[in-house]
């Protein structure tokens, strides 16, 4: 069933209505508004030890903050106002591991030189007081390791040039410090076929949000392949796919047959010369929620059934058009389309839908958008419909 929405009191296309805003939007900006946050690319809700909230990532075109991660309290998301702005409580960047590179390389013989150079040089890149590259942050998720003692910790998608799942340890925040060390503790390869990764080789993993079960994660791949013959080749913007992956040994095992399935469901959906899958979350009820950001829609997906339904047409709520709304903010847009990257479900049902400005845009401010709608009320526990555990006798790549 699709959610009743409607705008905020004032906005277009809208009339007088007394009952509360159920769609508004804001700008974002760092701690004590140091600077404005650029490029946001995904969002999740979670806890990790006495840190709750939203938390959000921003990928390598976010300028000062590219390849920062950052953290508002539910305390401050009850602040948010219409139109106005929502700075961060804490922001964080990726560290070094701990025991070094070579010794973190030399365990990890599954990322490779070429792979574990890149996300060397990227990560040091991230430290305060180094220059360079940055990290290319496109999906973050809260879960459990996939090791025991199964600790919580944040799951941070590293796309560009090769799909990464880099699981991170947050430290103690210090007293006058800008950005608090989110310490590298594993890394694990999401691989993609040669002839389904665009030339800019940034339309691999971009969504991942945690199954419930440690190391278990559903997964999205913006698209494998040209929308069309004379599309430029820099990016891939068709058949994306959907999926569960468990990590192991350095890689993403992919279950291909529940993977297949859900892809499928999702593809058929497509209403337009494009379709992408650029963010995901799991609803209380253990469906998901995924993003087509080239086309427009949010769809519905039951992994236990394996079908799939649009939840929400972005631009067609209920009469109400997000392209419309957003024409002027955070900035004046040129494109025909929205670049919503995020997606998260709070503790009180409300959906987050964040955006990253895609980069003809002339500006780089991200806005955050809050939905109320007809989800079941949000948790934050395991969902309980995930199929079977993935064993030793499915098929993986």
């Amino acid at each position: 069933m699709m959610p009743t929405l409607m705008a905020c009191e004032g906005d277009p296309g809208t009339g007088g209505t007394d009952r509360p805003p159920q769609l508004l939007f804001c700008r974002l900006y760092r701690p004590g508004r140091t600077g404005a946050i650029n490029q946001a690319s995904d969002l999740c809700f979670g806890r990790i030890g006495s840190r709750e909230g939203l938390w959000l990532a921003c990928d390598r075109n976010g300028g000062d903050t590219a390849g920062r991660i950052f953290l508002f309290k539910p305390t401050t998301l009850a602040t948010v106002a219409h139109r106005g702005d929502l700075a961060a409580d804490e922001e964080f960047h990726v560290a070094s591991p701990v025991e070094g590179w070579q010794a973190f390389g030399a365990s990890r013989p599954a990322l490779g030189a070429d792979r574990l150079e890149d996300l060397r040089r990227r990560v040091e890149a991230a430290d305060p007081a180094s220059p360079g590259s940055r990290l290319d942050l496109e999906a973050l998720a809260v879960g459990r390791s996939p090791v025991p003692p199964h600790e919580w910790c944040l799951f941070a998608v590293s796309e560009e040039p090769h799909s990464l799942i880099l699981q991170l340890q947050l430290e103690d925040r210090r007293h006058g410090t800008l950005s608090t060390p989110a310490r590298l503790v594993d890394a694990f390869c999401y691989l993609e076929a040669h002839h389904e990764r665009g030339a800019d080789a940034n339309d691999g993993l971009e969504g991942l949000a945690w199954a419930g079960r440690p190391g278990i994660f559903w997964w999205t791949e913006e698209g494998t392949r040209l929308h069309a013959p004379d599309a430029h080749p820099r990016l891939f913007f068709l058949e994306p796919r959907l999926g569960l992956g468990r990590l192991e040994d350095g890689r993403m095992a992919v279950d291909e047959p529940v993977s297949g399935r859900l892809t499928a469901a999702v593809r058929a959906l497509r209403a337009g010369p494009m379709q992408t899958l650029n963010a995901l979350t799991v609803a209380a009820d253990g469906t998901l929620l995924v993003v087509d950001r080239n086309g427009g829609r949010i769809y519905r997906v039951d992994p236990a059934t394996g079908t799939a339904g649009l939840w929400l047409d972005l631009y067609d709520m209920n009469g109400v058009d997000l392209r419309t709304l957003l024409a002027d903010f955070p900035d004046r847009r040129r494109m025909p389309y929205v670049s919503i990257e995020g997606i998260a479900v709070d503790d009180t049902g409300a959906v987050w839908l964040v955006d990253d400005p895609a980069m003809p845009e002339a500006f780089r401010h991200s806005c955050l958008i809050r939905l109320y709608a007809g989800l079941p009320p949000a948790t934050t526990l395991p969902s309980l419909r995930l199929p079977r555990p993935l064993d030793e006798g499915r098929p993986i790549r």
